[in-house]
């Protein structure tokens, strides 16, 4: 059977970084290949990617553009600010360890692996592996070790409505060098468009190729004392302002709903014992999402995991420190009929009924469409 190598990193704890990963690695295997993540070796903390050589060429692009170095440093101090709970690290490393099969290569080693024919295919995807405002293009995310008849992207994110002209000739070139390229955002096809004159495929992220029975196997235990009953989950990757608090209060009382927070909520005007920060890996965010009476998520992923296990949600629109990165939510709104969940002000969660039946045929369309292009791109 030949094997196929996702390469991304798992070391984020983050729910949609860990989960889309894992998807993918199951949608190549439907395909009837091996599959195992690859990713180079080194220094890699908890939360983040501090490998030698990406640190050093950073510090080298600063020093040809210093006005990136005000940017740079909120985006560190941003990093930084938020705590990362160790038990929270536990559950994310002990799902990697049973979930995931992994090699990790030295430099040097991962370029003679590649010209071998130990992998017949390398695949980077997904999420925001292509940021296009990166002081770092990771050569790792374009597959720039690997030969070129190797190479497929799956629904890599741009993460930005434009390129910058510190960037623009290096990810032309790198984009321009693999063959088979499909993003997961409309906005991200048309800079690709831009940049380089071609047609990248808009594919579903790798988290829809799952249905919730097959992500039901992964779920995990919440330890909540006590539990929650009816609830609504609040999960933002920013804290939202003051509007959206007020009304998320609002309809939490009106529907007597005790409120679960992932991620950042900050201070509400509600009672404390009816709100719930449970500790959870990826697991766990199944599971709370799954039972959740109503989502209200400014997250990407927060969003697609709602849909997938056909629940009432609203995706507002995130407190973006620098960027907007609204196009992946809109893009795949847009395709299932569903604008009217995104919201930006005038902030009134209700319980509209969502009409799932049609939209999962949708879904179930998108899909298939992905996974043709998947299957075409590994065969070519």
């Amino acid at each position: 059977m030949n094997k196929v190598a996702v390469v991304n990193r798992t070391n984020l704890k983050n729910f949609g970084s860990v989960l889309q990963v894992y998807a993918l690695c199951v949608a190549i295997r439907k395909l009837g290949y091996d599959v195992e993540v690859v990713w180079q070796s080194g220094n890699m903390s908890k939360n983040f990617d501090i490998r030698p050589n990406k640190v050093f060429k950073t510090g080298m692009k600063l020093l040809r553009h210093p006005s990136l170095l005000w940017s740079t440093y909120k985006t560190i101090r941003n990093v930084k600010a938020v705590a990362i709970d160790e038990g929270k690290v536990k559950k994310f490393d002990d799902f990697v360890t049973k979930n995931f099969v992994q090699t990790l290569y030295a430099p040097d080693e991962i370029e003679q692996v590649a010209t071998s024919d130990k992998y017949y295919k390398f695949v980077c995807g997904s999420d925001q592996i292509w940021v296009t405002t990166t002081l770092y293009p990771d050569p790792m995310m374009y597959l720039r070790f690997a030969p070129k008849e190797k190479r497929v992207a799956y629904a890599p994110s741009l993460g930005r409505n434009y390129i910058p002209n510190y960037n623009k000739r290096t990810l032309k070139r790198y984009i321009a060098d693999i063959p088979c390229v499909s993003v997961r955002e409309d906005e991200g096809r048309r800079l690709i468009k831009e940049l380089t004159g071609r047609d990248a495929k808009v594919v579903a992220d790798p988290t829809l190729l799952m249905r919730s029975h097959e992500w039901d196997r992964l779920k995990a235990d919440v330890k909540f004392p006590p539990p929650p009953k009816k609830y609504v989950l609040c999960y933002f990757l920013d804290e939202p302002n003051i509007d959206v608090k007020n009304a998320i209060c609002q309809y939490a009382k009106k529907k007597d709903l005790d409120i679960v927070v992932l991620g950042k909520l900050g201070d509400i005007d509600y009672p404390t014992n009816r709100i719930y920060q449970p500790t959870a890996g990826p697991g766990e965010f199944l599971t709370i999402t799954s039972n959740a009476y109503m989502i209200i998520t400014d997250s990407y992923h927060g969003m697609l995991f709602a849909i997938n296990y056909h629940r009432n949600f609203w995706s507002v629109e995130r407190a973006y420190t620098q960027f907007d990165q609204s196009s992946r939510q809109q893009t795949v709104l847009s395709r299932l009929g569903m604008e009217n969940r995104y919201v930006k002000s005038n902030y009134n969660f209700t319980d509209d009924d969502i009409d799932y039946n049609a939209i999962q045929a949708k879904i179930d369309a998108f899909v298939a469409y992905s996974m043709e292009y998947l299957r075409t791109s590994l065969e070519k």
